[in-house]
């Protein structure tokens, strides 16, 4: 994107006062968080009720989350951050390693596995992605591109290993 730094400042205008950035911070980790929980819990009762859906559940989003690591390792694509003079609401250390997001694949993959369980459960968790990856963007340390790209990655592993694969 060419005026990134103008653009990022539009988009993240509304969200600067204090209790707005809160709030993003707050959305950020606190929604991966819920996600990851509701995720090794579902995963945890389908594990001791000797359900075998619970070994799909282990290794599709294992193999989605080792890939986007691999991935995003070889791309090395810098963070908005590092690229423009932005001012990021999520303040973060991380170089490199932008593109995909990891965050966002994870949540999403986890998504199609609750969503392969549970339609309404499945609903609400890709509600939270969306909300986790507005809050990347708006956060200052993904791009859009980002974003995407790891929802579609997960997506088609979500597709394939939980619809494609009897």
């Amino acid at each position: 994107m060419k005026d990134y730094a103008g653009w990022y400042e539009r988009i993240s205008a509304p969200f600067r006062g204090r209790a707005a950035m809160a709030v993003i911070n707050v959305l950020d980790r606190g929604l991966v968080a819920v996600i990851a929980a509701v995720y090794l819990a579902v995963l945890a009762f389908l594990a001791i009720n000797g359900d075998a859906r619970a070994i799909r559940l282990a290794i599709v989003p294992a193999l989605a989350f080792a890939f986007v690591t691999f991935l995003r390792a070889r791309i090395d694509e810098p963070r908005p951050y590092e690229s423009f003079p932005i001012d990021p609401i999520i303040h973060k250390d991380t170089r490199g390693r932008s593109m995909p997001s990891r965050h966002i694949a994870s949540a999403v993959v986890i998504a199609c596995a609750l969503a392969w369980l549970n339609a309404a459960g499945g609903i609400a968790a890709f509600c939270a992605c969306a909300a986790v990856a507005f809050t990347r963007i708006v956060g200052g340390v993904h791009y859009p591109r980002d974003v995407f790209a790891a929802a579609a990655i997960s997506a088609a592993f979500g597709i394939v290993g939980f619809l494609l694969i009897p």
